[in-house]
This record gives C-alpha cells, structure tokens and sequence, in this order.
C-alpha cells in the first residue's frame, strides 16, 4: 500500500473486521453487559452504539490495529485529566472492564487483536448531520478553548506523534496534489503547499501542549441551546494550541457561506477563555487554510482505496474548497491583518509608516495646538519597566514619565487590567466591590476626617470637582493659585492653571501667590506664605476665596521643596479667609517624595481636599478626590456629581493594583533612597554645566535649573540626553529646569545609567 513518507499507521491499517454479533459478545464477555448494538460511522475504527434493557446508552470503542497502545492509554489518561480539571466539560467517561482495566483486547475475524474501551454516550445530534444553529459558532469557539484550557498541565510520551491531518504538515502531501480529481485544481494547490513549507518552523515558536486536536463538527454533539457533548479523543497529539483551534475553526467554516462572521463569533467566545497571542493570530489564516487543503488531499489519496466509504471520505471536500477559493484569493498578509483586526492584536507595536508624522500633523491641528516632546519626535514601540523602545530599536531610559509609576506595563496591572476587562466592565451605578475597596484603601491612607472618596477619570476632572464642590459649600466663587501653576484642562481648572497664559490674561476671579522659590538660600515663611494668600485675595475682582489649590511638588514652577512652616501657613491663610485648602497630589503622590505615600503629609496638612490622577491606574484613566463627609454632603444638597467612567471596575483594579505593587515592593522607601542617590550624584555635576545651577528636589522628584547664561537651555540638555539614550522633560520659568520624574521602579544601577549620561553633557 503507497504511503507518505513517515505516515501515522492508523491511516493504513483496515478499520476492524468486528461485526455486530462479535461485538456484543465481547460487550457481554468483557464488561457484563447485555445489550443491543448499531454499528456507528468511523474512518479508522469500528465504534458500537450499545442500548442496554434499561434504556441506557453506551458507546463500544474497537481501535485499529494502527494505533499504539500508549496512544491508546494517553486517550484514556487524558479523559481522566479533562473529568478532574473541568468537571462540567461535557466528555465521555470510561467504564471498567470486570477485571478493572479500562482497556481489553477484541479479536477481529482476521485474527489481529484491538484495543477497546467503554464509554458514556454524549446526548446530542453529531454537528455535522444537522443544520447548525444561530448559537453555535460561539458556542463552539467556548468550548474548543474550554477544552484546550483544561488539558493545560496534561503531557504523555504517546503525545510527540506525527498525524497527516496535523495542518503544521501539509506540505508532507505533496505528492497527492497530483491525485485531485480536478486537474484544474492540482498547480494552484502546488503553489499552495509552496506557501505552507514555512509552517512547522514558524508554528514551533508558539504555546504548545497536548490537545485533542480533533474538536470537529463530527466530534461535538449539539442539544437544543448548546453543545451537549466532545467526543473521539483519538487524534491527540503534542501540538501548537493555534493549530488545534484552526481544525476546528476550519471544520466550522466549510459549512459557512460568508466564513467571516462564523470566524469572528467563534474568535470573540475562544477569547473570552483563552486570549491569543499575536503570533498565534499571525497564523490562524494560514492554519485553516492548510488544514482545508489536508482534508482534499488525503481525501484524494484514501477515496479509490476504500471505495466503499468514500462518501465519508469525501464529505469534507466541497466545504474545504469553499474555504480555499474564497481565502486563497488574499495575501498572507491580507489574511493575517483581519484576523488581527478580529482578535484585536492588530495595533499591538505597529510602526505606522514613515508619513506619521505628516498625517498626526493634518488631523492633530498641527504641532502647535498638540505639541510633541523633542525637536526630532520619538517614535516609541513599546516599553517595560524603566525602558521605552523606539520603532527604530533603541531603548531610552525613562527618567521622565510618572504615569507609569510602579513600571511600564507592569504585569501584575496588566493582569489585572486584562481578566477585569474580560470580565466586567460597567459605570458605578451598579454595586461592585473594587471601586468599594480602592476607596477604604484611599481614605484609610488619609488624615482623621477625610473620609469620603469620588471617583472620575482625570486629575483634571477631580480638581474640577474640588472647585464645584468648594464654591457650593463656602458660596464664594474665588481662587487663588501659584504663579507658573498647572491643575487641569477643564474651563474651571484651565483658569487656574496659571502656567498656560501671560499674567495679563488672568481671569478675574483667580488670584495668584508667589511659589516658595529659595532667593539667596533662603526659603519663605509662614508669615509670607499669610502675605501671599492675602496678595491673591486683593488680586480678586468682586471674588471672595472658596479655593486655594496647591500642587504639592510645585511641579511646574520648577520643582520647588517649600518647608512644612510655609506650607501649613498656606493652609491656614486661606482657612482664616473662609476659604478650603485643596492639596493637588495629581503629580507628587504615591510615594514619589520618598517619605510618606502623599507629599502633602511632608508638611503635616490636613486638606480639605485631595486629588489623585496621573498615576493611580499605572496608564489606565482613573482619578479621584477624597474629601470630608460634611462638604460632600453639603454639595450633596445643592447638585450631584457623575462620571460614566469613574469608579468602573477596570479602572478600580488597576489602581489597587498599583496600591499593591507599591506595598509589596516598598516604593515609597525606594523613591527616597534612590531618589537621594540621584540627588547627590546630580548635585555633584550640575557645576559642570554651569557653576550657577541649581538642583533641587526630593524622592523621584528633581529638578535641575539652567541659569540663562549658561549659554545652553534645558531644552537643548534634554535633546543632548535623548541622544544618550535618556528621557527627561523641562519645566519651570522659561523652561529652564531639567524635569527628572522617573518611574518609583528605579534602582541604583538606573541612576548610575542616567548620571553616565549626564555626565557626557
């Protein structure tokens, strides 16, 4: 008998010469059981639909002598797997044999001996003989990925097998692409089988297990709502996961005559298990299409060997071209980029072409309204931890970017993030513990009285509504903020933002105080800090002061580190005035000062307000304000406050996510003995840019001023940087100060990198 060169034996033997009459004996010999008995389609095997005299169903399995009996017992084994890991899964068991063995040898009427089970019957019409329900694609993409979930951690020697039907090995039958009835179809499917040559290897790079790699339409059994069994496990084998789900996906498809929508349902309900990688998306097309051109190929090879079943041995033909006419007509590349589209890994670290620029500029309002870092823009592909990488390969260390602040792409929030998302994703007018917890452990880390959490999605948003809820509760309608302050981009929040506009624009019911620069090494005092607040009030036209709002770092005055006298006489000016005290933590909290998880506790304050954004969700958009019960509910009286997003489950996760990391790794005494570490290192070479710089800062928080004469900006030490390899940004007057906020994640060795460089300017 011809045979492809390593052929599985299996594929050769003759199915079983055992009748109905040599059947029931066994049944009855073997197991003890009385019954009567239909014989049932199978290619290989002879397989026995047993009725006992009580009406139940079992299934008499006789395997062809091509099958190794360790195949035989990795079947069994991993029944057994399935029925412990997911009880629920609908699978056959197996029953014991009198002797207790659960394999028992039949001998055909040729005399060779075969293996044989007993088994369960699976309730349901077999998939392939119906007409497939509206619910069905999503269904069985749930439990093809259910399936594959539950054998994760099952191996067996038996496993790391070759199978013709394995779609990583097409290219192994070639020679039958001579053998298609249609001779017209024979060189487009040469070429084919060309394109596919490239697949064991590009396959062995992906996740891989022992699977069932047969979970077909003529393997699944369909009830009235669902898939009610997963039968025949006899085509298991060590395989790429992406290869198992691609014969199901393609047994699917044949029956479909738009395959796209079949592939989406079936995608979307696999994925809800199981997400994919996006390499495994990469190959999904090109996976199903081998899988459809093996079914026409070892159909043209075993149809004139056994003519007598060649309707089961073709059935799958049609459907199979079907599928190839339809898919071959794209590129690889076409075809992976909608199954990308459709898993959603399409946009996962694309380059974006060498005309980004052009088109961020035509669509963005140009660089002006929408400005991007660096006179050259970065470009950036992906980041982890302390590191962003360009699209053109090279890391820069972060020493800039305070959104991230336990890391980029952190997997702890990454997890977090990924199965809350797959879970549940609502607005917080449902009842939903996350936000509840995020919320205790946020007014928990608070001073006595600030008690009362809101959340929203932006530090923008939560200073906004710091400002209506002040206004309400004091009836004024003034504000007072630093000079070269920054709070928000909202109407409200902008006014005060007093960086984004020349003194003369100053709206008439904000008021500003000088920031507590140190002038000639000397740092204000509360007395000034009374002064202060009073110079804002006399600057309000017709205003009284509801608000005084304070970035806690000063960050955008240059990175200021006022004394707690100072501070507190801030808060008690404004206080004295009838006014509230909000401490903008948006940039200095979570333990980036180094001494305490808020900055403001430095000082020994006790707002009246707090607000929380930028890093809270490590990336993801969360925010929050932690008030007292008293304004909240006297705000409470007069309006409401809502925010669709704020407070959703994704949201709230990640940032106790972030909460957790910070705990667990101590960042907060991180940030100081590192940050102390920059501090000396930066202190000991500013000289060598200028002898009149300035470094200040404490924690992760450190500014480097540039005097104007030292004949080079800030903005030109951060280009020189980028090119060394570092990020940092620029803030303060003119944009003379180095903004040096790294990620808390920072360690020695991170400082030391970033000194080196600096060190070359």
């Amino acid at each position: 008998m011809e045979t492809v060169a390593g052929q599985t034996p299996s594929m050769i033997e003759d199915p079983p010469e055992v009748g109905i009459a040599a059947a029931t004996d066994l049944l009855r010999t073997a197991y003890g059981i009385v019954a009567e008995l239909t014989m049932l389609r199978s290619e290989r095997d002879r397989n026995f639909l047993a009725v006992t005299g009580d009406g139940r169903e079992l299934v008499l399995k006789i395997s062809n002598t091509g099958d190794d009996p360790a195949q035989i017992a990795m079947e069994s084994a991993a029944m057994r797997h399935v029925e412990l890991t997911d009880p629920a899964l609908p699978i056959p068991r197996l029953l014991p044999a009198l002797d207790g063995s659960s394999v028992v040898l039949a001998e055909a009427a040729d005399g060779r001996q075969h293996l044989t089970r007993l088994m369960t019957v699976m309730p349901g019409q077999v998939g392939d003989l119906v007409r497939l329900p509206s619910w069905f694609a999503a269904s069985f993409g749930t439990i093809c990925a259910r399936l594959v979930k539950a054998l994760q951690g099952f191996g067996h020697p038996a496993a790391h097998r070759r199978l013709d039907w394995d779609p990583r090995v097409v290219s192994s039958l070639r020679p039958y692409a001579e053998r298609l009835p249609e001779e017209r179809r024979r060189a487009p499917m040469q070429r084919l089988l060309d394109r596919f040559e490239s697949l064991p290897e590009a396959t062995s790079k992906l996740p891989a297990l022992t699977l069932h790699a047969d979970v077909t339409l003529s393997n699944v059994l369909l009830g009235a709502d669902g898939i009610d069994g997963v039968i025949d496990f006899g085509d298991m084998h060590h395989t790429a996961r992406v290869a198992d789900l691609a014969i199901s996906l393609a047994s699917l498809l044949r029956e479909s005559e738009d395959p796209w929508p079949a592939a989406r349902e079936f995608l979307d309900a696999y994925q809800r298990v199981l997400p994919l990688e996006p390499a495994e998306v990469e190959l999904i097309g090109e996976l199903v299409l081998a899988r459809c051109a093996a079914s026409t190929l070892i159909s043209a090879w075993r149809a004139p060997l056994y003519p007598g079943n060649e309707e089961y041995l073709t059935s799958l033909v049609a459907g199979s071209w079907h599928v190839l006419d339809l898919w071959t007509e794209l590129s690889p590349r076409e075809l992976s980029d909608r199954f990308h589209r459709i898993c959603g890994t399409s946009r996962v670290s694309v380059a974006g072409g060498d005309d980004l620029l052009d088109r961020r500029d035509l669509v963005f309002g140009g660089r002006t309204l929408s400005p991007l870092f660096y006179r050259r823009p970065l470009q950036v592909a992906r980041a982890a931890g302390v590191w962003i990488e360009g699209t053109d390969g090279k890391r820069y260390l972060d020493a800039y970017n305070n959104v991230p602040v336990v890391g980029h792409a952190h997997p702890a929030v990454v997890q977090a993030v990924a199965r809350q998302a797959g879970v549940l994703n609502v607005h917080s007018r449902y009842l939903h513990p996350h936000a509840i917890e995020l919320a205790e452990r946020l007014t928990a880390s608070m001073p006595d009285g600030l008690d009362t959490c809101v959340f929203m999605n932006s530090g923008s948003e939560a200073n906004d509504l710091a400002w209506r809820m002040a206004r309400i509760v004091t009836g004024r309608s003034g504000a007072i903020a630093a000079d070269l302050a920054y709070h928000g981009v909202s109407e409200a929040t902008t006014a005060w933002s007093t960086n984004t506009y020349p003194p003369s624009a100053r709206p008439a019911h904000v008021g500003t105080f000088e920031a507590p620069r140190v002038v000639d090494g000397r740092q204000p005092t509360a007395e000034e800090a009374r002064e202060r607040v009073q110079a804002g009030r006399d600057q309000l036209d017709g205003h009284d002061v509801a608000l005084l709002a304070v970035d806690s770092v000063f960050s955008s005055a240059g990175i200021l580190t006022p004394t707690g006298e100072f501070m507190r006489g801030l808060q008690d000016a404004v206080h004295a005035a009838g006014g509230l005290f909000l401490a903008d933590e948006v940039q200095a909290g979570f333990g980036r000062g180094g001494r305490h998880l808020w900055r403001f506790e430095d000082y020994g304050l006790t707002p009246d307000f707090v607000t929380l954004g930028k890093p809270m969700g490590n990336g993801h958009p969360v925010a929050a304000l932690i008030t007292r019960r008293a304004i909240a509910e006297q705000f409470a009286t007069v309006d409401e406050f809502f925010s669709t997003f704020g407070g959703n489950p994704v949201s709230c996760v990640a940032a106790n996510t972030v909460l957790d990391v910070i705990e667990e790794s101590d960042l907060v005494a991180r940030s100081g003995a590192v940050g102390a570490q920059l501090l000396a290192g930066l202190t000991e070479l500013a000289p060598s840019i200028h002898r009149a710089a300035k470094v200040r800062g404490q924690g992760l928080m450190v500014g480097v001023e540039i005097p104007d004469e030292a004949g080079v900006t800030a903005a030109d030490l951060a280009e020189r940087l980028r090119e060394h390899g570092v990020l940092v940004g620029t803030t303060g007057p003119g944009g003379q100060v180095l903004k040096i906020r790294p990620p808390l994640i920072w360690e020695t060795q991170h400082v030391e990198l970033f000194l080196k460089a600096f060190a070359l300017l």
